[in-house]
């Protein structure tokens, strides 16, 4: 441990990026301990922008006014829109609070314990070595010999452990619809919030740009590149090559409302089960995704797209927005 220790210190000090490979942790679940005391919201009810922090991590939560908005086929969708986002209706909306970015690796990993993505950062074999464990034993030592050891926050701990191949920025996925209601039930504990998935409609709201909506055929521009990654513009498209998947969240313009990566990165699930806009019957147990991803095309990655999924189904291009 103390070698670990020693290595750990170098690495801080010198502003190293670790670069040996560990293997993933693939599972999501895990011995993790919850401390409310450490989710606190930074600003007041009501304002524009809410920050939470949880077990370190910080997110925002953008303030958005309802409305009324023509949900499904519009005009700028022209002949790309599918038949499922037809008839165009009028759909209202109550004001709410929406991530301003989809959830990332790093909020995913503070609340859970874990990260399940397949984009996951490599990480050194030294970072087997939790932080709390280094914390412990570096105090251990200081004890002994006050100054021995200097102790890095969280957020310089994640730093040494992440390799350029990857990022706790990215977007969390491979996570199902299930996992993500065991997310945010922690969330809520930890939080005493009431955070969920955003309806569809408040999804497609909030894509368009809600009440300063200007119609862009994407979410923020007609331009997709301006404001999405997606298949033409991933920084690789070689397979384990680290600009190869998902890319860190807010690397591209925002919409009219401030929120990040509505098209593209990662698809989000939806609070809806499945339903036809035309009023025809649907019985199954799917849930709406929203959005598109970075292995997707311009045409899926439109403000009206939209897709179905089984609530228990996991992938690489499958995330989560939070709403509140």
């Amino acid at each position: 441990m103390k070698k670990i220790i020693i290595l750990l210190v170098l690495l801080l000090t010198a502003g190293v990026t670790v670069a040996t490979a560990q293997k993933r942790n693939k599972s999501s679940k895990g011995n993790h301990v919850a401390k409310a005391q450490s989710a606190t919201p930074k600003s007041n009810a009501g304002s524009a922008t809410q920050t939470f922090t949880v077990n370190g991590v910080s997110f925002k939560m953008v303030a958005v006014q309802g409305g009324t908005f023509t949900m499904g086929a519009t005009g700028e969708q022209g002949s790309d829109a599918y038949s499922e986002e037809k008839p165009a209706h009028k759909v209202t909306v109550s004001s709410f609070y929406i991530g301003q970015t989809e959830v990332t690796q790093e909020l995913w990993e503070a609340v859970m314990g874990g990260n399940p993505s397949e984009f996951a950062p490599k990480r050194s074999d030294a970072s087997r070595c939790s932080y709390d464990g280094f914390v412990a034993d570096a105090k251990r030592l200081n004890d002994k010999r006050p100054g021995t050891v200097k102790i890095p926050t969280r957020s310089e701990w994640d730093a040494a452990m992440v390799t350029s191949s990857g990022s706790m920025k990215r977007p969390v996925e491979n996570v199902s619809w299930d996992d993500c209601q065991a997310f945010l039930r922690k969330l809520n504990q930890l939080t005493g919030k009431n955070f969920r998935l955003p309806t569809e409609a408040e999804w497609e709201y909030v894509a368009r740009g809600g009440n300063k909506s200007r119609g862009y055929k994407y979410s923020g521009s007609n331009n997709l590149g301006n404001v999405a990654w997606y298949c033409e513009n991933i920084p690789s498209q070689k397979e384990g090559a680290s600009g190869y998947g998902t890319q860190p969240v807010a690397t591209k313009s925002p919409n009219e409302l401030g929120i990040y990566d509505m098209s593209g990165n990662v698809w989000e699930w939806c609070q809806d089960k499945w339903y036809n806009y035309d009023g025809s019957s649907y019985t199954g147990s799917d849930r709406i995704c929203r959005g598109g991803s970075w292995g997707d095309n311009a045409w899926i990655c439109r403000v009206s797209n939209r897709h179905y999924r089984s609530p228990d189904d996991r992938f690489d291009f499958l995330g989560l927005r939070l709403a509140l």
